[in-house]
Order: structure tokens, then C-alpha cells, then sequence
């Protein structure tokens, strides 16, 4: 602010770069706001597939190591692929592979495998159990 002849008030020049540095603030907050909306699309589709995940595992370890789903080899869930909260229909895949004998003779490892497709990109998110 200067003072030219008795008066007060702000120059041209100091408007131009009050305007600037503004509109540079704002740009980086648009771009941020974006970049926040979109890393919460990502979050949701973890937690999502976490839970999808945590269902199966939850659902084979109730079952007798002879069930039809904990025998040797690849399985991929009938309701593939599916929504969030399990039904038909959705974004995510849900498949498991059986192992037997390992660790050890006698116990099965289980590998459930939850995968989906956002803004592009594939993601798989995979958890393991042993059954006995």
C-alpha cells in the first residue's frame, strides 16, 4: 500500500499479485480436493475387500476340513463377481486356493484372494489361513 500525494489505497501491480497468489492458493486446494476424494474411493475399496475377505475365511473355517470347498486346488466364489456386501453384481472378485499338508501334515493352508478394478488399476488384496 502506498502513499502517493495524501492518498491511500493499493497500486495495480499490488492488486495483479494479491490476484495470483489467490488464484494459486485456490488451484491447490482444487487439486488437493481431488486427490482426497479420490484416495477415499481407494480406502473404501480396501475396507470393502478386507471384508469380503474376512467373510470367507470366517465362512471355511467353520466348515469340516472334508467340505467340497477346502479341497486341494483353485476355487472362485458362484457370486463372482460381487458387491461390497456379498451379493452379485459388483466390482470385486472373490477366489481361494486349498494346499494340503502344509505347514505340516494333516493341516490345509487357505489363501482367499479379493480382486477388484479402480480408476484403472487392478488390486489384489490376499490372506491366508491354516485349517485343520
Amino acid at each position: 500500500m502506498s502513499t502517493k500525494g495524501g492518498q491511500g489505497g493499493f497500486t495495480l501491480i499490488e492488486a495483479l499479485v494479491a490476484t495470483c497468489i489467490l488464484a494459486m492458493l485456490s488451484l491447490a486446494f482444487a487439486l488437493g480436493a481431488g486427490s482426497a476424494v479420490r484416495y477415499n474411493g481407494v480406502s473404501q475399496a480396501l475396507t470393502a475387500a478386507t471384508t469380503l475377505g474376512h467373510a470367507k475365511i470366517e465362512e471355511l473355517t467353520e466348515k469340516a476340513s472334508t467340505d467340497a470347498q477346502l479341497t486341494a486346488g483353485n476355487h472362485a466364489d458362484a457370486n463372482s463377481p460381487m458387491k461390497a456386501d456379498g451379493t452379485a453384481g459388483g466390482m470385486y472378485t472373490r477366489s481361494w486356493t486349498v494346499t494340503n499338508n502344509v505347514p505340516v501334515n494333516g493341516l490345509k493352508t487357505v489363501e482367499v484372494q479379493v480382486g477388484w478394478t479402480l480408476y484403472g488399476k487392478a488390486h489384489t488384496l490376499r490372506m491366508v489361513m491354516v485349517h485343520s
